[in-house]
């Protein structure tokens, strides 16, 4: 069978299979079947090798397990709530405070999770309702969520950055570097739209009632910032800076994050037994399912590739002339089509290993390319019919309904959309503080 062959029933076989099998069976199922018929029965002796020294022996794979487990400490014992509190009173005066408030604490929250679906989920618990309290429109309070909810997986430690960094042969440290201004330049350009769309329609979002505000800048004020505050941005600067300083590795640093996220439950009496409990086996269930992925992605790039899949790719779009920047814009018109209809964790299983080579072959500096995929896989978390976060949100089930939320994340699809932009246009954007810690 040659090699051109194989790449459309490959691409066919994944395409039919998703549409009804989970993602992990319907990607190892492809890789194991093609492999076979394109390698023989050799290509059976190495699965085994492929998925213990490739995968499971793979350290930084460590740190998936402890962040998630520090996310979902976090979410479960009440510092999210009572973080939310002091900013809805601080900021509840201006038009559109609310909603700047709920992404200023999906900043916060971001840098303790690493995954998208705790962070939401106690974003979306604690905001929404407060915001329609208030009178502010559905779609704003549904789209802040949502958007604000998918920082989780790109302010570091994330766990797409994780996952990332050792399939593109990049240091995961470089990756949680230059992640950090991109997460914060989309946190920042989603409070200037929101302040902007309420001072043209201050019924958007107006501001809450005069004797539920407190000022900033009072005694009591400040204590229950420090008190509610502090924490956990201590929590932040304790697991980030032992990386960036070089005292730990990143899987070290998850350890203190889980420890550092328990100690804080207890502190905040959120935390019991039977959290305790489900909190782990949250975690056991969310690593299982991203190994199991891992591992049948593995399989599938293992095949594609032997089969020379991925020199047919490179040809096909060499051949169309697009030049280097022609082919690396496809490549992103491709992941943000595949991020309509599959979840992230199979895009960059899948597409990295295939697309890294072709573009470090044609230039590209790995390490922006890599930040460039990791933002952009965030407008997939929005975009239909498969918007995830939507759906995060719809589960938890606070009042809201699936038009509103769809005509609420388009504004933040767009500022997502247009910061990806600017890190193509100013790669410095993400490279500069990398580039510093690296000196």
């Amino acid at each position: 069978m040659s090699p051109e062959l194989t790449t459309v029933l490959m691409l066919v076989s994944l395409l039919v299979l998703l549409a009804g099998f989970p993602l992990a069976f319907g990607v190892g199922t492809v890789g194991v079947l093609f492999g076979f018929l394109a390698s023989g029965p050799g290509f059976m002796y190495m699965i085994a090798p492929r998925v213990m020294d490739g995968i499971l022996s793979a350290y930084i794979l460590a740190a998936v397990p402890l962040f998630i487990f520090m996310g979902n400490m976090m979410q479960s014992s009440g510092v999210a709530a009572k973080a939310f509190q002091i900013l809805h009173k601080w900021m509840g005066g201006m038009n559109g405070g609310l909603a700047v408030a709920t992404v200023l604490l999906a900043m916060i929250f971001a840098a303790t999770t690493g995954v998208v679906g705790a962070s939401e989920t106690a974003i979306g618990l604690l905001a929404v309702r407060s915001m329609l309290k208030a009178n502010y429109s559905k779609s704003l309070a549904s789209g802040c969520v949502c958007a604000g909810g998918t920082l989780g997986i790109l302010i570091p430690p994330s766990i797409m950055l994780i996952l990332y960094a050792p399939m593109a042969g990049v240091s995961v440290l470089q990756m949680f570097a230059g992640a950090i201004v991109p997460g914060m330049l989309l946190g920042l350009s989603y409070i200037i739209y929101i302040l902007v769309r309420c001072a043209i329609n201050p019924r958007m979002g107006p501001s809450i009632p005069l004797e539920e505000r407190i000022k900033v800048f009072t005694k009591a004020s400040l204590l229950e910032g420090i008190k509610y505050l502090l924490p956990p941005l201590f929590l932040v600067f304790m697991v980030l800076g032992s990386i960036f300083f070089g005292i730990a590795s990143p899987t070290e640093a998850g350890a203190v994050g889980a420890i550092g996220a328990t100690l804080l439950g207890l502190a905040y009496k959120g935390l019991n037994w039977q959290t305790f409990k489900e909190n782990c086996f949250v975690t056991i269930r969310v690593t299982g399912m991203i190994v199991f992925i891992a591992v049948a992605a593995s399989l599938f790039t293992g095949a594609f590739l032997s089969a020379g899949c991925g020199e047919v790719i490179t040809n096909t779009l060499e051949s169309f002339g697009l030049g280097s920047w022609g082919i690396f814009i496809t490549m992103l018109f491709i992941i943000l089509v595949l991020g309509m209809f599959i979840d992230w964790i199979g895009i960059l299983m899948i597409i990295v290993p295939i697309f890294s080579p072709i573009l470090l072959n044609l230039g590209f500096n790995p390490l922006w390319v890599g930040l460039v995929i990791c933002t952009s896989l965030q407008i997939s978390f929005l975009t239909p019919p498969f918007a995830y976060s939507i759906f995060y949100l719809k589960g938890i089930d606070v009042g809201l309904d699936l038009p509103d939320m769809y005509r609420g994340v388009v504004p933040f699809v767009g500022v997502q959309a247009s910061v990806v932009i600017l890190m193509i246009i100013f790669p410095n954007i993400c490279l500069w503080l990398p580039r510093i810690l690296s000196n």
